[in-house]
Formats: C-alpha cells, structure tokens, sequence
C-alpha cells in the first residue's frame, strides 16, 4: 500500500511501527496525547509507585461523653484506578479523658466503613493530665475511582467515665493519604 500525505496533514498507508526511530520525539507526544477516558495499562514491574498524596493537619479540640464521632482529622482522596491501593498513615494527638482510669477509643474509617479501630480503653492515671498520642498506618484497597473519604472518630472507652477528647492542648493531628499503583 501507498503511503498517501494528505493535505490535512495526516498520512494513510502507514503500519504500526512504520515510522524510524528518534521521528517522533517525547515533546510532540505531550503536546497531543489526551488519555482521558482511556485505560492506560503500565508495562510489569511500574507497581508500588506513588500516584498522588493527600495530607491534612488538624488543630482543634473534640470532645464527647458518648460514642464514636468525628475528630475533625478528614481527608478525601480520588483514587485514578480500581485497582490502586491507599496507603493511610494517621498521628492523632491530645488524646485524654477526664476522669481518672477512663479511656478513649479510635478508629479508621473508609467512607461509613469500619477499617481499624486502633486504641480502645486505655487507663488514664489522673485524668486530665495525661494526654497521648496514637498513630497507625493502613493499606487500603477501596476498589474504587470514586472520591473516596478517610477519617478518624473516637468516643469514650469501654466502661469508661467523664469526657474524652482528642486534640486536647490544641496540639495537631495529621492525616496523610497516598495512592499507590498496582
């Protein structure tokens, strides 16, 4: 077959692989190429790459009598591929409870859903003088491109007393989320 230039500028009768090396160079691909809406498949061994991070740091005070609620430690995340795992990596901070030998739980949540609870119930000396840290880091595989929210909540321990608090001292908490190819 011909190759046929056209005066559009396109050329017909070309076979894949037809062109010599070094003719189309990396800027004229960047210039042009648009993958949106398309499945990009990554040649083996480009897993375990860092697609995106998300971090959020939080300052303020939470506190409750009750059960599970907010920290005010959210972060939203939009995953590029189903097939992607999130790394979550959570420092939660100014942890007490006022009433001595009370405790604070938390957990991780993935959207409404339960990942880890990761501190439960534990016993504070003399209560509002002892403040703590907890942190966790978690691999999530939500199977999802849709925004996708990770969050900590925490209530009083089991059993326990008084108000628990998180941010207590007004010292900060982090959140940092990252997509991780597959």
């Amino acid at each position: 077959m011909a190759l046929v230039l056209n005066g559009s500028g396109s050329i017909t009768g070309l076979s894949a692989g037809g062109l010599p090396d070094g003719s189309v160079t990396a800027d004229d691909i960047a210039s042009t190429l648009d993958l949106s809406g398309k499945t990009v498949t990554l040649p083996a061994g480009t897993g375990g790459k860092v697609l995106q991070v998300v971090n959020y740091i939080y300052s303020g005070e939470v506190s409750t009598t009750g059960d599970w609620i907010d920290t005010g430690l959210t972060v939203t995340i939009t995953p590029s591929s189903v097939s992607s795992k999130i790394l979550v990596n959570v420092h939660q901070t100014g942890i007490s409870n006022n009433s001595a030998n009370s405790g604070v739980k938390l957990r991780l949540m993935r959207n409404s859903t339960t990942l880890l609870q990761f501190e439960n119930g534990a016993a504070y000396q003399s209560g509002d003088n002892d403040v703590g840290g907890s942190g966790i880091t978690y691999l999530d595989s939500p199977a999802t491109t849709s925004a996708t929210t990770y969050k900590t909540q925490f209530g009083k321990g089991a059993g326990s007393s008084g108000t628990a608090k998180v941010g207590h001292y007004g010292v900060s908490s982090g959140i940092t989320v990252m997509e991780i190819a597959a």
